[in-house]
């Protein structure tokens, strides 16, 4: 489908920013931004630069959030995947057409895209993706 622009970032769910921001910056020589603490997520998180996309890393703040429900249920590892698309409203109808379960779709034309827009995981064979434009 022509609607995608490209990767923006990937979060990986993590029990510690600080030891896997080690990892990726002394072990694989990757630059890391500052950690920062989003109490409206739940999260403490760190970008780890790659070029044109990030990495980020996502600690939980809190037991019974998104990601320490994932980290539970399936370890650390990769939460979500966000991709660029050249028109948000196009490429949800698209999508929706085509059989995915949207999360958000309603969002698609409003102003206000923060609450996300995601293609469900039973839809991609586990992953869950983000778009944006």
């Amino acid at each position: 489908m022509s609607f995608y622009k490209r990767i923006d970032h990937v979060i990986i769910a993590v029990n510690s920013v600080e030891e896997t921001a080690k990892l990726y910056t002394e072990v694989y020589g990757m630059a890391a931004g500052v950690i920062i603490s989003s109490l409206r997520r739940g999260v403490r998180t760190q970008k780890i630069f790659t070029g044109n996309a990030y990495i980020e890393l996502a600690q939980p703040l809190e037991s019974d959030g998104a990601v320490a429900k994932f980290i539970k249920e399936r370890g650390e590892g990769l939460y979500l995947i966000c991709v660029q698309v050249n028109n948000l409203v196009e490429a949800v109808k698209a999508l929706q057409a085509k059989g995915a379960k949207v999360i958000g779709a309603e969002q698609a034309t409003s102003h206000d895209h923060r609450g996300g827009i995601f293609i469900h995981p039973k839809s991609t064979h586990g992953a869950l993706i983000q778009l944006m434009e």
